[in-house]
């Protein structure tokens, strides 16, 4: 009889039969986005989440996969959705500076660099020190330049 009880025992351990909670999920996403596997990391960030993972890490990571799962389909969906879950993680958590540099970058490589330098600014406001803070400034300056030939002048001061 202990013999049948420990077999169950070992299936249920093997199986990970443990509790479904944010945390447990969070961790397969990130091994899944670690993996390169984003449909995975997507779906185990969803889960999260719907678990009541309420951090600005797991909407970050979140759009972190659909970023990359977007440039492997091109699916502007996808790129639609990365936005979105960037925005939800600053919503979470006004300083998380992380998503802001995913907000800005996303909109610069749309080719929208002046909405990227409005969260590039943000970004570097909370963190001063950011290790690629000289290419985020160039990215900023590119995004506050005028257009050629546009009679843009310098920006009203409030």
């Amino acid at each position: 009889m202990w013999r049948m009880a420990l077999a169950v025992v070992t299936l249920l351990a093997l199986g990970g039969c443990g509790p479904e909670t944010p945390e447990k999920f969070l961790k397969e996403g990130f091994i899944q986005f670690q993996q390169q596997n984003y449909d995975g990391a997507i779906q185990n960030y969803e889960k999260a989440i719907a678990l009541g993972a309420k951090s600005s890490n797991a909407y970050n990571m979140l759009g972190m996969a659909y970023r990359f799962k977007y440039q492997q389909t091109k699916d502007p969906k996808l790129e639609t959705s990365e936005i979105l879950f960037f925005q939800k993680a600053v919503e979470i958590d006004p300083g998380c500076w992380m998503a802001m540099v995913n907000l800005g970058t996303t909109y610069y490589y749309r080719g929208d660099k002046a909405k990227a330098a409005v969260w590039f600014k943000k970004a570097l406001a909370v963190n001063p020190q950011h290790p690629e803070k000289a290419q985020i400034e160039k990215m900023i300056a590119e995004g506050t330049q005028a257009p050629p030939g546009s009679k843009k002048g310098p920006p009203r001061r409030h």
